[in-house]
């Protein structure tokens, strides 16, 4: 269930505003090696700016949008940044999701964050997607944390809160096929330990 092409639509008003009356074709794309290189060292502020340099003056390029994304995330989680950053990182991925069919690595930022601020339904819809989109080999190459596994982990987490638990018990036997834990009085528990070794 992809909900992000409708979503996509609501920011072309602010990419207007970004790009002037500059060409939308892309053309070709930014350079954003030293951006990923200040995202993977831990330097989000600096990649956050990179980013945000590259989607002012290449407003198609999906994966500055998306770098923007996973930058203003983490700065969102660290703390390291005043103010609210939600709406940011939000529009930022939606907008990568809109410029690229099938953009996994935007719809894992989107489902991470999303679980990260507690939107259960958000989160589980993009972490299925993802994971559906991504296969089992899927690896987000700036984080390597961010893949099949942790997604699958997303997911299985945020159907346990449903009360889901069948389908959360699936999720994890995505990962670990043998995993069972259903017809004991300790079901539950072995469930959620299940999860957590995701």
């Amino acid at each position: 269930m992809n909900m992000g092409r409708n979503r996509g639509l609501l920011v072309w008003p602010l990419l207007a505003l970004l790009a002037g009356c500059s060409d939308h074709s892309g053309g070709d794309g930014p350079s954003l090696g030293a951006a990923w290189d200040e995202f993977r060292s831990g330097d989000w502020s600096a990649a956050s700016e990179a980013f945000l340099s590259a989607v002012e003056s290449h407003p198609a390029s999906a994966e500055a949008w998306c770098g923007l994304g996973w930058s203003r995330a983490a700065l969102h989680a660290s703390g390291g940044q005043p103010g609210d950053l939600r709406e940011g990182v939000l529009l930022a991925f939606r907008q990568a999701d809109h410029l690229q069919a099938g953009y996994v690595d935007a719809w894992a930022g989107l489902a991470g964050f999303h679980s990260a601020l507690g939107d259960t339904m958000l989160a589980l819809n993009w972490a299925m997607d993802a994971a559906e989109s991504g296969g089992a080999a899927y690896v987000f190459p700036h984080r390597a944390s961010v893949n099949h596994r942790s997604l699958r982990k997303i997911a299985a987490w945020n159907l346990f809160k449903l009360g889901r638990y069948g389908e959360a018990g699936g999720q994890v036997r995505h990962v670990l096929p043998t995993f069972q834990y259903a017809d004991r009085p300790d079901s539950l528990e072995v469930l959620l330990e299940g999860i957590g070794s995701l």
